[in-house]
């Protein structure tokens, strides 16, 4: 099927041809020339604003669909990235609570070799958390 805007291209050259003939020949008075001129002039702007607006909507709906096509790899991308950082965010807390208990051991243990008796051991190895933590401040202070 022939596009609109190659029957508007046809037709403005029919047009022109048209008047080119009439033009040229010499039995039409002046005035009857100039006005069939504007006529066809006429008609051919407005089919050339026709063609202007149909080629602008055609690549405004061009460059919408690639917008939109680049959003979409945007949005993938952020949920890739997205993912990647709550696998890191898990990963460090992971960590965080790998650090946290090797802390509490080594607390524990150096608490445990400072006491002097077997209630003292005791109660530290019942310590846990911040209750260990608190007892290792108190009994070591900030070195």
């Amino acid at each position: 099927m022939i596009s609109f805007d190659i029957i508007i291209a046809l037709i403005l050259i029919g047009l022109i041809l048209i008047i080119l003939l009439f033009t040229q020949t010499r039995e039409q008075p002046k005035k009857s020339k100039r006005n069939l001129i504007f006529i066809v002039s006429a008609i051919a702007a407005v089919f050339g604003l026709r063609l202007f607006r149909s080629y602008r909507t055609k690549s405004l709906r061009k460059e919408l669909l690639e917008r939109e096509e680049n959003l979409k790899q945007q949005e993938k991308n952020l949920l890739v990235l997205k993912g990647e950082y709550e696998t890191s965010e898990d990963e460090l807390n992971q960590l965080r609570a790998k650090l946290e208990e090797q802390r509490a051991a080594y607390e524990k243990t150096i608490l445990d070799i400072n006491t002097k008796n077997k209630a003292e051991k005791e109660r530290i190895n019942n310590l846990s958390g911040e209750d260990l933590h608190d007892e290792f401040m108190i009994t070591f202070g900030d070195d």
